[in-house]
């Protein structure tokens, strides 16, 4: 079973299986020990808005969610204000939308609402966006350029984009096109490679960012479908159901919510068996932490090759700022480089970002990164094996750094995110949309800053509180708002 349990249920002419469906349900967190997660499981399949992005409609075998433009804007709206709603108690609460107070950062610990607190909530994976070095870079080009060089690269751009390229093309293994972020690679390079009326299937899960540069393909024409989490069978079909069509299937390598990974040996079997297949990975959360020299997840298991790009981001493990995109061959950089639209008519990269990923880059050239390296993957075994231990409901665990443990309602995750603060840890809540309705917990990372006792801590916190928050409890559900929108 993927990693949110019901992707694979089907919708057939006679409605939902609903047996099958709630066996399905209470089984998805293993037996949890915390029995008001099973019902919301169930509960979110049945009667959330966002059950239907992961159904399958049986006439024309494509999600709802990939035609969520035409959502009824009643519904819509709810599902606005219920955002809202929970986004303002979280921050009346101090756990979302936090700022900081510290004068100067150590790494290991930010101060929130006036208290110390360990923090799991960094994607700097090792710690490297303070390291003396890459300040040292930052401070020099600085030194050198100023804090900004204010033009577009289709003009001028600084030397030190070529020092960076030719560092991340040896780490990467392929061609590489630098960008402002990792949005704005996905927003200039798939616009420029996806033909027209080509057909367009995206992961469900797919990074939010993959799924506004696919609203700009369906505008020039293209077809979009969502496909369940991670189903290879479900991506198999239908690129066999479009033989005449080029097809371009968009993940991501690493899911940053969840943690887990897409099924890249089996990718790489499908591209090989379908010259009309094309592959597009947004490998932001891999890059920098595995694969040789940091290249990342995808490209650390399946080498850049023809019909496929991956594109991962210079902010977190590398340290820096910024965004990349690997490509297979020159022509196809080049292209990208020349034409794509952000790269054109949005700003470079500032002189610190570029002086401080030419040193990050350095560090994973050398062999200072396979201690890192060893360390980190370290790390992921040590809090794999504590949330085991504890039972945690956690979603997906896989060998990445990313946590997400599952506590259910927005008002519940910000009750744990409180006392977690109260112990001193600072952990990410997070609900929907980032995560499907029913799916509210907490995310945590792995971070060489933090030791091996701050995750036994953390854990253990996790587990003291959350039987206390969850608890048994009645679940009772209101259906009459729903009822009024479908009547």
């Amino acid at each position: 079973m993927s990693s949110c349990g019901l992707e694979k249920q089907r919708v057939g002419h006679g409605g939902v299986e609903r047996r099958r469906v709630w066996e399905a349900g209470i089984e998805q967190l293993h037996g949890s020990k915390y029995p008001r997660l099973r019902w919301y499981g169930v509960f979110w399949w049945f009667f959330s808005d966002r059950a239907p992005r992961t159904m399958w409609l049986s006439g024309a075998g494509r999600s709802w969610w990939a035609d969520r433009r035409a959502m009824p804007s009643q519904r819509q709206e709810r599902l606005l204000r219920r955002f809202e709603r929970s986004t303002e108690a979280g921050i009346a609460a101090g756990v979302f939308r936090v700022r900081i107070e510290d004068t100067d950062l150590r790494g290991d610990t930010v101060r929130v609402n006036g208290r110390t607190l360990l923090n799991f909530g960094m994607a700097s994976y090792l710690g490297l966006n303070l390291d003396p070095r890459l300040k040292q870079g930052a401070i020099d080009a600085i030194s050198r350029y100023g804090p900004v060089y204010s033009s577009s690269t289709a003009f001028t751009s600084l030397p030190l984009y070529t020092a960076l390229e030719e560092r991340l093309e040896r780490m990467l293994g392929g061609k590489v096109v630098i960008t402002p972020t990792t949005t704005l690679a996905h927003m200039a390079a798939l616009p420029l490679l996806v033909p027209p009326r080509s057909l367009v299937l995206i992961d469900v899960q797919a990074h939010e960012s993959l799924r506004l540069t696919a609203q700009i393909l369906v505008a020039m024409g293209s077809q979009l479908v969502s496909l369940p989490h991670n189903d290879m069978d479900a991506l198999a079909a239908a690129v066999e159901q479009a033989p005449t069509q080029t097809v371009w299937y968009l993940a991501d390598g690493v899911y940053s919510m969840f943690g887990d990974v897409a099924p890249v040996d089996q990718l790489a079997a499908l591209l090989e068996r379908h010259a009309h297949l094309h592959l597009y990975l947004d490998d932001a959360h891999g890059f920098g932490w595995d694969g040789e020299h940091g290249r990342g997840y995808v490209l650390g298991h399946l080498s850049i090759r023809d019909r496929m790009v991956v594109a991962g981001s210079l902010s977190k493990s590398i340290g820096a700022g910024g965004g990349v995109a690997v490509f297979p061959d020159e022509m196809t950089a080049r292209r990208v480089r020349t034409l794509g639209g952000t790269l054109t008519f949005a700003g470079p990269l500032h002189p610190a970002e570029l002086g401080a990923a030419v040193a990050s880059a350095d560090i994973h050239l050398s062999e200072e990164y396979l201690h890192l390296q060893a360390r980190m993957h370290a790390q992921i075994a040590l809090t794999k094996r504590l949330v085991a231990q504890h039972d945690l409901p956690v979603i997906a665990p896989s060998d990445t750094p990313v946590w997400f443990v599952r506590v259910g309602t927005p008002t519940d995750t910000i009750e744990m995110a409180s006392r977690l603060q109260r112990d001193g840890f600072y952990v990410n809540p997070s609900g929907y949309p980032a995560v499907p309705v029913g799916y509210a917990g907490l995310r945590f990372s792995n971070s060489l800053y933090l030791d091996d006792d701050a995750y036994v801590a953390l854990t253990e916190a996790i587990a003291r509180h959350l039987p206390e928050v969850v608890g048994e409890i009645d679940v009772t559900i209101d259906l009459t708002e729903e009822r009024a929108l479908r009547e």
